[in-house]
C-alpha cells in the first residue's frame, strides 16, 4: 500500500516515479535538494544536495537523473549579433547529473552538458536532454557511460518545454507549446512526421498500447485518433476558455492504463481528460505531477508534502495521524478523502489537510515579547513563502503590519488578512478573506425588504445548512478546542475565522487553513 503523503517542505519543481512504482523522486530548487522516497512505506531513502527542474528515474528505479534550467535565461534571437551568439555559445550549461539509488553515490563528478527538460527512453538506455536555449539543440546520451551519441538540431528558436519518448522507444518528440512539435526516428535520428499528425500540431502523445494518438493544435484543442486511420478524429478534447487557461499545450501524456490524457499548458496548469468519456475531468494548479504505474493515482506537491491523488477526480487521502507517527485515537478514522474539484475548468488550489496540527507556544506565559517575536517570525515566513510561490499573485501586493503581527496576502480572486495577537502563552489567530467582486445582490431599497432578506439569510434551510457545515468544519480545524474558541463568520463576499486560546500553528498548517478557507468562501 502506498503512503498517502510524503514530507517536502519547499515547493516541488520536479517529480518522477519509477516504472515499478516503488520509488518517487521530488526536487525543490527553493532549498536545493532532491529527495527519493520509498512509496511502499513512505520513508525517505536518499537526500541529494542538488535542486532540479527535470527528473527521470530508470525503469528499474536504480538510477536517478537530475537537470536544472534557469527560466530567466533568454532564448536565442535572430536579431542578436553574431558576436553575442558566439560568446554565449562558448558558455554551455552543465547541469545533468546521475545518481546511483543503491549506494547513493553520484556517478557524474563533472555534470554533463545540458539542462531541463529531460527524458529517459523506456528501456533506460538513452537520455535526451535540452542542450540549452541558446543553441536550440537536443542531446542524446548513452546513460551507461555518458557518451554523447547525437546532437539534434532543433528548428524553432523558442524555449523547449517538453521532451518525450514514444512508449515503444522508436520516436523522440520535442515541443515548445507555441511551435509545431518535432519528431526524430530512433533508427537514424532524422526528423519525421508520424501519420495523422498535422503540420501545426504543438504536442503529440501515444497511448501505452500504441492504438491511440493524441495531438494538440495551436488552439489547445486535442484530437484523439487511431494510427493509420485518415478522416475525422475519434474524439476532440477541449475545455471552456482552454486557450486562455493553457496558452498552448506544451506536452501531452497518457496515463499508464491509457484511460486518461493530461495536457500541460504553457501556464504550467494541467488539464486532465477522460479518454472513454471524451471530456475534461479536472484542472490541476501549476506544478509538476507524475503518474503511478497503475494509472489510477498521481503524485503532486501541496502544503509541505507530496500527496497521492486520485487521477480521475483529483481527490487525495489525508492521514489523520500526526507527523510523529502516533496512532490515531480509538475509533478515529485512519484517513479521509478530500475532494479537490475546481469550478468549471479553472486552475484551482487543492484542498489542504483540514486538521490543524499545532506546535507548543512559549513556555513562559509572562514573556509576551517572546510570544510576539514567535508570531512575527511565523508571519514573516508566511509572507516570504507566499511571494516565492510561482502560482500566486505578484509579491509586491504583500503588505505587513508595522508591528509584524498582521499580513495581507493576495489570492486569485481577492486577498486574505492574517493576524496573530498574543497574551503570554495564548494566541488569537484571525484569518479574514475578502473577494475582489463579492457575489451578492445590490442593497435592497426599503426597510421591509431588508428585514425580509435578513430573515431569509439567517433562517432559511440553506442558511441553516451552511451554518451546520461551518460548525462541523470548525470542529475539524481544531478538534481539541473548547466551545467558542473557534468562530466562523460569513458576510457578502467575505469569510472570517478566529481561533482563540490556540497554540501557535506551524507554517504549513497556517497555509492549509488559509487555502481551506479560500475554498469555503467560494459559492
Amino acid at each position: 500500500m502506498h503512503a498517502s503523503q510524503l514530507p517536502l517542505s519547499h515547493e516541488a519543481t520536479a517529480l518522477a516515479v519509477s516504472a515499478d512504482g516503488k520509488r518517487l523522486a521530488a526536487s525543490a530548487i527553493g532549498n536545493g535538494r532532491t529527495v527519493v522516497y520509498d512509496l511502499r512505506v513512505g520513508r525517505t531513502l536518499f537526500r541529494f544536495g542538488v535542486g532540479a527542474t527535470g527528473l527521470a528515474l530508470s525503469p528499474d528505479g536504480g538510477r536517478l537523473v537530475t537537470a536544472w534550467s534557469d527560466d530567466m535565461r533568454a532564448p536565442p534571437s535572430a536579431a542578436r549579433s553574431a558576436l553575442d551568439a558566439r560568446v554565449e555559445a562558448d558558455e554551455p550549461v552543465h547541469t545533468v547529473q546521475v545518481f546511483d539509488l543503491v549506494t547513493g553515490r553520484c556517478l557524474t563528478p563533472e555534470p554533463w552538458r545540458g539542462e531541463a527538460p529531460i527524458a529517459l527512453s523506456p528501456d533506460g538506455k538513452l537520455l535526451a536532454v535540452t542542450a540549452d536555449r541558446l543553441t536550440s539543440a537536443v542531446l542524446v546520451y548513452r546513460l551507461a557511460d555518458g557518451a554523447l551519441l547525437h546532437e539534434l538540431a532543433y528548428p524553432h528558436r523558442r524555449r523547449l518545454r517538453s521532451l518525450a519518448w514514444s512508449p515503444d522507444g522508436q520516436l523522440l518528440t520535442a515541443a515548445t507549446g507555441a511551435t509545431p512539435v518535432v519528431h526524430w526516428s530512433v533508427d537514424d535520428f532524422q526528423q519525421m512526421r508520424p501519420e495523422g499528425v498535422r503540420e501545426h500540431d504543438a504536442a503529440v502523445a501515444f497511448s501505452p498500447d500504441g492504438k491511440l494518438v493524441a495531438a494538440a493544435g495551436p488552439d489547445s484543442r486535442i484530437r484523439l485518433f487511431e494510427p493509420g486511420h485518415a478522416g475525422e478524429p475519434r474524439a476532440v478534447l477541449a475545455v471552456k476558455n482552454g486557450l486562455t487557461l493553457l496558452r498552448g499545450v506544451a506536452a501531452l501524456e497518457f496515463s499508464p492504463d491509457g484511460a486518461l490524457v493530461t495536457a500541460l499548458g504553457r501556464t504550467r496548469a494541467t488539464q486532465v481528460f477522460s479518454v472513454a468519456l471524451a471530456r475534461p475531468l479536472w484542472t490541476a494548479s501549476p506544478g509538476p505531477m507524475a503518474f503511478l504505474p497503475s494509472g489510477k493515482t498521481l503524485a503532486a506537491w501541496w502544503c509541505g508534502a507530496v500527496w497521492l491523488r486520485d487521477a480521475e477526480s483529483g481527490d487525495l487521502r489525508v492521514s489523520t495521524a500526526d507527523e510523529t507517527g502516533d496512532d490515531p485515537p480509538s475509533g478515529a478514522p485512519v484517513s479521509r478523502t478530500v475532494t479537490l474539484r475546481s469550478r468549471e475548468f479553472e486552475g484551482r488550489i487543492p484542498t489542504p489537510p483540514q486538521t490543524l496540527r499545532v506546535i507548543p507556544a512559549a513556555q513562559n506565559s509572562a514573556d509576551v515579547a517572546l510570544s510576539n517575536a514567535a508570531a512575527a517570525a511565523l508571519l514573516a515566513r508566511l509572507s516570504t513563502g507566499w511571494a516565492e510561490s510561482s502560482y500566486r499573485t505578484a509579491a509586491n501586493l504583500l503588505a505587513r503590519d508595522a508591528d509584524g503581527l498582521g499580513v495581507r496576502l493576495p489570492l486569485r480572486g481577492g486577498y486574505v488578512y492574517v493576524q496573530i495577537r498574543t497574551s503570554g502563552d495564548r494566541y488569537r489567530i484571525l484569518v479574514a478573506l475578502t473577494a475582489d467582486e463579492p457575489d451578492h445582490d445590490p442593497p435592497p431599497s426599503s426597510s421591509l425588504v431588508r428585514l425580509s432578506r435578513w430573515i431569509r439569510d439567517r433562517l432559511s434551510a440553506e442558511a441553516r445548512r451552511v451554518a451546520a457545515a461551518d460548525r462541523e468544519w470548525a470542529a475539524e480545524i481544531a478538534p481539541d478546542a473548547r466551545e467558542g474558541d473557534v468562530t466562523i463568520e460569513r458576510g457578502p463576499g467575505s469569510l472570517t475565522i478566529t481561533l482563540d486560546h490556540a497554540p501557535l500553528p506551524s507554517l504549513d498548517d497556517l497555509e492549509a487553513l488559509i487555502h481551506a478557507a479560500e475554498l469555503k468562501l467560494e459559492p
